[in-house]
């Protein structure tokens, strides 16, 4: 069993999953909101940024869902992964939110 930690809405909830069940799976389990659609790899709702942690990505996806760029920048996604170690892990609402905060304003002229 490992750990995840898991950044959603703005909240963060850690909880165990096994490593032949996926991050989206044991969350749903317990009630934790992770955005989902299809869960088969084909729409990307449950893209997630992998900070830290080690898993195995599911290669038949949609390649619209997960690019391969976005494989080698350690997103993933939660319907089609599943953990090697313990995880700690952002969707990606929450990471573009960060990012975007994180952007110097703009001066109006």
């Amino acid at each position: 069993m490992y750990q995840v930690k898991l950044m959603a809405r703005g909240q963060v909830f850690e909880y165990a999953c096994a490593s032949n069940v996926t991050p989206l799976r044991a969350a749903r389990d317990q009630f934790i909101p992770i955005p989902t659609g299809c869960q088969q790899g084909g729409c990307g709702m449950c893209k997630v940024k992998v900070l830290d942690g080690e898993y195995e990505q599911e290669l038949i996806r949609s390649h619209d869902a997960l690019s391969d760029n976005e494989l080698q920048d350690r997103y993933a996604l939660a319907c089609c992964m599943t953990p090697n170690s313990d995880l700690d892990m952002i969707t990606i609402e929450d990471y573009e939110k960060q990012r975007d905060y994180s952007k110097p304003l703009k001066k109006s002229v």
